[in-house]
């Protein structure tokens, strides 16, 4: 290169902005990670409970509950309907809790000294979550992403689960190259199936008579913020 064109490139380095300078220089185009938070809808899995859920529940010698089952589903992460799925989630079985000794279901040689399935475990259930459902899986857009639960609560109706029963999980995204790690999944439970049960979760769970087997997940209100 000639002085005179090495003079002209120089005047034009310098003319350039500062910020284009940066644009083209190597680090410019090293990866960056995807903007999120991004919402994902349309959870519809079928919920199959361990224990049948029950005003006063079933007594047991068992000192932990059988684990719940919640089904794979696919679902909309902003990609189009069906872009993202989860692999079936097994919520493992909390303790169950002892039976008062002068309940006549109480049998000390038989060792029925617990009680599984009531209204009340199920409705004390959303601070065990932590330890019961530790990660959840899903694949968004052929990615894998990890959720880690953190904590959750119970809602009951209201703006986040209308005429249904359910939790807000929140935990933290821990694979995946997002900008942001706090995340939260909202499961909405309103159909349900079990003897006595009217179709209506939220009805079925303060009942005196019903069994509830199953729930399913409301597709309009499940969802999660990763």
């Amino acid at each position: 290169m000639n002085t005179r064109r090495k003079i002209v490139m120089g005047v034009l380095a310098l003319a350039l902005p500062v910020g284009t300078v940066g644009a083209v220089s190597s680090s410019a185009f090293a990866a960056k990670p995807p903007p999120n938070p991004i919402s994902c809808t349309g959870f519809g899995a079928i919920v199959t409970f361990g224990n049948p859920i029950s005003k006063a529940g079933v007594a047991t010698s068992a000192k932990k509950a059988n684990n719940t089952s919640i089904g794979a589903s696919s679902f909309n992460c902003g990609g189009g309907t069906g872009n993202a799925h989860n692999s079936a989630i097994t919520i493992t079985g909390g303790k169950n809790t002892k039976l008062a000794k002068t309940d006549p279901r109480y049998n000390k040689t038989t060792g029925v000294k617990y009680v599984t399935g009531t209204q009340a475990a199920f409705e004390a259930s959303g601070g065990s979550l932590k330890k019961t459902l530790k990660q959840v899986s899903f694949v968004i857009n052929g990615q894998s992403v990890l959720f880690k639960t953190k904590g959750a609560s119970e809602v009951i109706g209201g703006t986040t689960c209308p005429g249904a029963v359910g939790f807000v999980i929140s935990g933290q995204v821990k694979s995946g190259t997002y900008l942001t790690k706090t995340a939260s999944i909202t499961a909405c439970l309103n159909h349900d199936t079990g003897p006595g049960t009217t179709n209506s979760f939220g009805v079925d769970l303060f009942s005196n008579t019903a069994v509830i087997d199953t729930a399913i997940l409301d597709a309009t209100s499940s969802k999660a913020t990763l």
